[in-house]
C-alpha cells in the first residue's frame, strides 16, 4: 500500500507541476524513457508527451475555469484518475490509466468526452465519492465485478443483473436512466451499437472498481473506461467514459 499512495502522490503532482504549470523537468523525471502511449492525441513516446506538455504550457488559460473533481483509485502498478474540470464554456471528463514501473511512469491510456448539459438520470458524469481506502472486499469486489462484465456486458446475459447490481443504482452515463431498470433499458436499446469483446485490466481499491475493456461503438473500435462503487456484494453507482478511434 505504501507503494501504491507514493504513486498517486507523484500522479497528483503530474497533474499539478507538469500539466498545470508546465513543468518539464518534473516530467523529464517522473516518465520513463521507454514510456509507451496508448492516447490517439498525443504523439508516441516520452519526446511525445514532453513535446504535448510544452504545447499545453504555451496555450492561452481560458477566462473561465473551476476547480477540478479528482479521484484516485491505486491497485499494484496502476493508477486510475477519474477528472472533471471546466474548460472555458466546457466542461470535460477525464479518465486516465496509468502504469508505473520503479517510480516512474511506463505506460498511459485515456479518454476524454465533454459533459453534455442535461443527462437521462439528472447526474453529473464525474463526481460522487471517493474510495474507501480499505475496506478488506477489494479482491471479492473485483471478481464480483469481473463476472459481471463476462456475463452481462460481453455475453449479454441480462437476466443476471439482479445478481450484480442494486435495484436503485445510481447512474451517471448521461445516456442511461438510474436504476437496475435504466440500465437493463439501455443493453436492450444499444444490442448492436455497443459491444464489448474483451476485458483488458481490472483495477480495484476500497469500494471501487474500475474496468478497462475494448469493443466497438457501431462500426469503430472502442476503448470502454467503467468505474463502479460497491456495496454488501452489489453494484450501487456507476461512472463511464468512452474513446472512440479517430
Amino acid at each position: 500500500m505504501q507503494q501504491e499512495a507514493i504513486n498517486k502522490s507523484i500522479i497528483r503532482d503530474f497533474y499539478r507541476r507538469a500539466v498545470s504549470q508546465g513543468d518539464l523537468d518534473f516530467a523529464k523525471q517522473i516518465i520513463a524513457d521507454e514510456y509507451i502511449q496508448h492516447s490517439p492525441m498525443v504523439k508516441p513516446g516520452k519526446e511525445g508527451l514532453l513535446e504535448a506538455l510544452a504545447y499545453m504550457k504555451q496555450m492561452p488559460k481560458p477566462a473561465s475555469t473551476s476547480t477540478p473533481f479528482l479521484r484516485l483509485i491505486a491497485e499494484g502498478d496502476y493508477v486510475v484518475t477519474n477528472m472533471s474540470f471546466g474548460w472555458g464554456d466546457k466542461q470535460k471528463v477525464v479518465v486516465d490509466l496509468f502504469r508505473f514501473r520503479n517510480g516512474q511512469v511506463t505506460e498511459h491510456w485515456d479518454a476524454i468526452e465533454d459533459q453534455p448539459e442535461t443527462t437521462r438520470n439528472g447526474n453529473a458524469m464525474m463526481d460522487g465519492p471517493l474510495p474507501i481506502e480499505d475496506n478488506g472486499q477489494v479482491a471479492n469486489n473485483k471478481a464480483l465485478v469481473s463476472e459481471f462484465f463476462e456475463k452481462v456486458y460481453i455475453k449479454r446475459q441480462l437476466e443476471a443483473l439482479p445478481d450484480f447490481v442494486d435495484a436503485n443504482l445510481i447512474q451517471h452515463i448521461p445516456e442511461i436512466e438510474n436504476g437496475i431498470a435504466g440500465l437493463t433499458a439501455y443493453f436492450h436499446q444499444t444490442s448492436d451499437q455497443f459491444i464489448v469483446e474483451k476485458v483488458a485490466h481490472v483495477i480495484g481499491e476500497g469500494d471501487f472498481v474500475v474496468v478497462q475493456a475494448e469493443g466497438k461503438v457501431g462500426s469503430k473500435a472502442a476503448t470502454f473506461y467503467t468505474i463502479f462503487r460497491l456495496n454488501d456484494g452489489k453494484v450501487v453507482e456507476q461512472w463511464g467514459v468512452k474513446q472512440i478511434a479517430l
